[in-house]
């Protein structure tokens, strides 16, 4: 008993810090970085902290004996068919794409969990539109930059879960800003939910893609030959003249 509750125990303190947010700190600010931080710990992404590289001893090659020419493998005849040309032969080319159907199918449903397990929780953006000294081509390229922001930041907000967002396009006719582009994210994500959602997707690959192919790859079973059918029963009453004696006929 005190075994379980302590097993019990670690079970409940392991799905505690699953329960803990990953989080995913990216910006650009004239140049992109990017961080995980998870509790206590931080891992910078980009840019990647340089590692000092150690000086390796050259080692000798040590010289390979020829092996001699008579050393050969032996044939043992013709090789049975592998799993996947069995699985050709017996299926064709409709059991192929329905394994590829089902995997697909299943990698959509692992997507729609990982989507709607991310969470942002801020998301900045700051640009500055500039296109020379035309008036109207800057005015066109302020409405195309906002034409591709906003259904982008729509669609984000629809599939996931957006907490707060800061978008600030604006164009530059003065000339004076310049050209600018400030952006700023943090995604977080629930680990406990990611690990789920690839057990489940291990589970589909394995009953409905995997399981299927190995199945499909045995040889069908011969169906039983017809059997002819017997002569139909004589109705009531009547009854075979052949069965009848030569005596009867004759009286």
């Amino acid at each position: 008993m005190l075994a379980l509750s302590i097993f019990l125990g670690l079970l409940l303190l392991i799905a505690g810090f699953l329960c803990v947010p990953v989080v995913l700190d990216a910006a650009y600010h004239d140049k992109f970085t990017a961080r995980v931080r998870w509790l206590f710990w931080t891992w910078p992404l980009v840019p990647k902290p340089e590692k000092k590289k150690k000086k390796k001893p050259k080692k000798e090659k040590k010289k390979t004996e020829d092996k001699p020419e008579d050393e050969k493998k032996e044939d043992n005849g013709p090789k049975e068919p592998g799993v996947l040309q069995r699985f050709y032969q017996y299926r064709g080319i409709g059991g192929f794409t329905e394994l590829l159907g089902r995997t697909v199918r299943a990698l959509r449903q692992f997507g729609r969990l990982v989507c709607f397990s991310l969470t942002i929780r801020y998301f900045r953006l700051y640009l500055v539109v500039v296109k020379g000294d035309d008036p109207h081509a800057l005015a066109e390229a302020y409405g195309k930059t906002c034409a591709a922001v906003f259904p982008s930041l729509s669609w984000l907000s629809t599939h996931m879960r957006l907490r707060r967002s800061r978008i600030n396009i604006h164009p530059d006719f003065t000339g004076w800003e310049g050209k600018q582009l400030v952006c700023e994210t943090e995604v977080s994500m629930i680990p406990l939910v990611l690990l789920a959602a690839l057990l489940l997707l291990v589970l589909r690959l394995a009953v409905r893609v995997v399981l299927r192919f190995f199945l499909g790859a045995r040889k069908p079973k011969p169906s039983a030959p017809a059997q002819p059918s017997d002569l139909p029963p004589s109705k009531a009453g009547e009854t075979d003249t052949n069965q009848i004696p030569n005596e009867e006929r004759i009286a």
